[in-house]
């Protein structure tokens, strides 16, 4: 009803709301509405009672609509214009007080003159905008904040507040249905802080406000707010638990989908809200079993099937695992078929494993189209004691016939506490019909504490690609001629990162760094490749060995043939960081070789697109397509180090290039 004095132009209504008890559940909401003259006078005259019922939350939406929005009803992006998730009640990421668009419902913030949208750039999602208090603005203590009004039927809900980058510290607080839910809260620059409270709304409209009390007449301590989120708070009760059990059920049949660790995970948390519901719990019980079991559900990974080639992302091999597989080699091999007995090709990647961070063994993946990998498993072990190997089954068949000494010699080589592993190759000896792996071997010695003391390079030998392969021993190899100069005549023999090639004629190299990393060389094996062809101390400069580049100091060696010209593409040393590529050429695998610069096209970082070399190999004879394997080292967590692999790109002058790809098939190798 409007109350219109003759002294007045515009009026407005006020509603005053209390509540009465109908039964059943619900309350109704006596609204008494005041008219209020807009002329200042003050004057205001009551008009009709009107009644209305506010249904309660859990009569109007059904449990299962509710689990598929995880009782999302509004995710505001304040001043933002993107949806960072869809509540149900909602169709807009923010708005002015009024009817949603979408939905219907009333919801959004109460205009103020002070309010200012500001965009972020440093944040993302809703922390890429917020509310400000605009400069110069006057300010009331208690009153200057932001409002949002809510609709919302009767029942309890989670009302979580966002905030993100203001310019100095300071605090707000939050009132929800005009009750100080959060005090004094403090937020700090660049660091996301969320306030998270429950509270009743019985009314049909849940009020939030945000302000800082104690601003005082400092402006950098103005509120700001980036988001605000409702959910419905759940009664958690045997019969909700149910509701989870049945929504949250993985088909019959379809448990392969998933990797084996999520699912176990899952299976427990199911088994576990089983035997609850199928008892008496308390509502807290009640909810620990749901918030687990949703948890376990919404973490269940499915095993990915790759068609392509995803550069730099995570990489998962057929049960879901990270490929595990650092600094390696992937070459196509024969290897016997377990159910025929007969010889067949496979391609076959060997490398560090990284599953537990800086030290560990070599694992092995197979594979039949270079996409989708099968792990082999740890092809080679570390050693967790000298023990374990006269006591451990797995050892004591392998080292049987060992020596005491030999046996302290493979503890100390590949022991779990103190070795190094890196850079493993493998090679397939068709004369001896072994497998034949050489890596960087490094770790302490009895004159030095250092992890790269050793500075060796080890070999180990298997009947089969898959392991176990016994170790034999770890070597220093070539030193410089007397009539070049030795730039690290202190330690000679050095052997560092390294790599294994086979020549046309069957004749197989190691390419490693020496001389502290400052030079290359390339050596001859003997014809069982496991060990020299020719003891250093005998060896002949240009028939057994070279050395490449000397005090260039180059790493990460990748050798291969093509058309009859040998390329050698190496890294700059610079630890765990990428650095500026470098290829070379030759006519020969001991001959001179041409310095031919940096194959990567648009590496304006000058780091080869963030890695490092590690192996380059031919992927597809009939079209001529090379791979270029490289890794993208994560020093603070070397587990989840990513993969790069990109196709390599000749010119008719064979001039080699890389350029950088998201994403590529065999099928089409080139952008």
């Amino acid at each position: 009803m409007l109350v219109l004095h003759k002294e007045c132009l515009l009026c407005s209504i006020l509603p005053k709301r209390k509540h009465a008890d109908t039964g059943k559940g619900r309350k109704r909401v006596l609204v008494v509405v005041l008219a209020a003259c807009l002329c200042g006078c003050g004057r205001q005259e009551p008009a009709q009672d009107i009644v209305e019922e506010v249904p309660l939350f859990w009569e109007i939406h059904t449990t299962q609509e509710l689990l598929e929005g995880d009782y999302l009803l509004y995710y505001v992006n304040c001043a933002g214009t993107q949806m960072e998730g869809q509540g149900l009640y909602q169709s807009s990421a923010d708005q002015a007080y009024g009817a949603d668009a979408g939905t219907g419902k009333m919801w959004g913030y109460q205009p103020k003159e002070y309010m200012e949208a500001v965009a972020d750039t440093s944040g993302e999602g809703v922390m890429g905008s917020r509310w400000e208090i605009q400069e110069g603005a006057s300010y009331d203590a208690e009153e200057t904040g932001f409002y949002y009004d809510f609709e919302l039927p009767q029942g309890e809900y989670e009302v979580t507040v966002g905030f993100y980058n203001p310019f100095s510290a300071r605090t707000v607080c939050v009132d929800l249905e005009g009750n100080r839910e959060v005090d004094s809260l403090k937020i700090l620059k660049y660091k996301l802080t969320e306030a998270v409270a429950t509270t009743e709304v019985t009314d049909g409209s849940l009020q939030v406000k945000v302000y800082n009390p104690d601003r005082g007449s400092d402006a950098m301590k103005d509120p700001i707010l980036s988001y605000i989120t409702v959910k419905a708070v759940p009664v958690y009760d045997e019969a909700l638990l149910g509701q989870y059990l049945e929504q949250m059920a993985v088909p019959s049949g379809e448990e392969g989908r998933y990797t084996a660790s999520s699912y176990q995970v899952y299976q427990e948390k199911r088994e576990e809200a089983l035997g609850l519901a199928a008892g008496e719990g308390q509502p807290a019980e009640y909810r620990k079993a749901c918030e687990e079991l949703k948890e376990a559900y919404g973490e269940l990974e499915e095993i990915k099937v790759y068609g392509t080639f995803q550069v730099g992302k995570r990489w998962t091999d057929d049960e879901g695992n990270l490929i595990q597989a650092h600094g390696g080699q992937v070459q196509r091999i024969p290897v016997r078929d377990a159910a025929t007995g007969e010889m067949v090709e496979k391609w076959w990647w060997v490398g560090e494993d990284k599953s537990a961070g800086y030290r560990g063994g070599i694992r092995a993946y197979s594979s039949d189209d270079l996409y989708n990998w099968h792990s082999e498993g740890i092809v080679m072990r570390n050693v967790d004691s000298r023990e374990q190997l006269e006591e451990d089954p797995y050892f004591q068949e392998l080292y049987g016939d060992y020596t005491e000494e030999q046996l302290d010699n493979v503890y100390a080589c590949l022991s779990s506490q103190t070795a190094v592993i890196e850079r493993p190759k493998m090679l397939y000896n068709q004369k001896t019909d072994m497998y034949v792996i050489w890596f960087h071997a490094d770790g302490p010695t009895q004159y030095s504490d250092s992890n790269y003391a050793a500075a060796s390079a080890g070999v180990a030998v298997s009947r089969t690609p898959n392991g176990p392969f016994r170790f034999i021993d770890r070597y220093r190899l070539n030193t410089c001629p007397k009539d070049q100069e030795d730039f690290y005549p202190q330690s000679k023999g050095m052997a560092r990162d390294m790599n294994l090639f086979v020549d046309e004629d069957g004749t197989a190299y190691i390419i490693y760094s020496s001389e502290e990393n400052l030079t290359l060389y390339i050596s001859r094996l003997n014809e069982e490749y496991t060990y020299l062809a020719t003891d250093p101390e005998e060896a002949v400069y240009g028939e057994d060995f070279i050395r490449l580049f000397p005090g260039a100091q180059r790493e990460a060696p990748a050798l291969f043939v093509r058309d009859g010209s040998y390329y050698l593409m190496t890294s700059g040393c610079t630890g765990w960081s990428p650095n500026q590529a470098r290829y070379y050429r030759a006519d020969s695998v001991l001959g001179e070789w041409e310095n031919c610069g940096d194959p990567c096209v648009g590496d304006d970082k000058l780091t080869t697109f963030d890695s490092q070399s590690t192996c380059i190999f031919l992927a597809d004879e009939d079209k001529g397509t090379y791979i270029y394997m490289g890794d993208r080292w994560n020093s603070e967590d070397l587990t989840n180090s990513r993969y790069i692999w990109l196709p390599v790109e000749f010119q008719e002058d064979g001039s080699m290039y890389l350029h950088y790809q998201e994403e590529w098939s065999l099928e089409s190798p080139t952008p």
